[in-house]
């Protein structure tokens, strides 16, 4: 199903819509993406979203992950082909990914604020079903995203 962010948001103003800073940019295949939330607080390290993608099944559902922004790329080309076999439809970083010159033949939605070559190796301590917030939204599992070229809104219950 294509969806316009836009028309839901006008299809929908009598509901509460969050909606993603543009700041965030899509550096995956997939442009046009809606599912219900899974979330993940990594601590630098990205070892807890890589068993997540690799041995789920995500059920056409988004991964939204927050690192505080650190400097490091979090997913990779490795972890959206892990993603894309395992059905995740998109992850949302609040920070950085890498190897996008692959991300981009990979049919998922990846947004994040940006790119670094880096990756965190060490083993960290990351939490997953917990709230997350950032940028002045909160995120909770169940909760639904929808994204386009327009931009990413989020809502608690179903838009369509």
């Amino acid at each position: 199903m294509n969806i316009q962010t836009a028309d839901l948001c006008d299809d929908n103003r009598d509901k509460k819509i969050d909606v993603l800073p543009s700041k965030f940019k899509n550096y995956g295949g997939l442009k046009n993406f809606y599912g219900q939330i899974v979330t993940v607080k990594l601590d630098k390290s990205n070892w807890l979203l890589i068993d997540i993608l690799k041995n789920e099944n995500g059920e056409g559902k988004i991964v939204v992950v927050d690192n505080n922004q650190e400097f490091f790329g979090v997913v990779g080309d490795k972890l959206m082909s892990y993603a894309r076999n395992n059905n995740w439809r998109a992850i949302i970083v609040n920070g950085y990914v890498r190897d996008i010159d692959n991300t981009r033949n990979i049919n998922v939605g990846l947004l994040a604020i940006g790119t670094c070559p880096l990756r965190n190796f060490d083993i960290t301590d990351s939490k997953r079903d917990i709230e997350l917030n950032f940028e002045g939204i909160s995120f909770n599992n169940g909760d639904y995203l929808y994204a386009d070229n327009d931009g990413v809104i989020i809502s608690k219950e179903k838009l369509f």
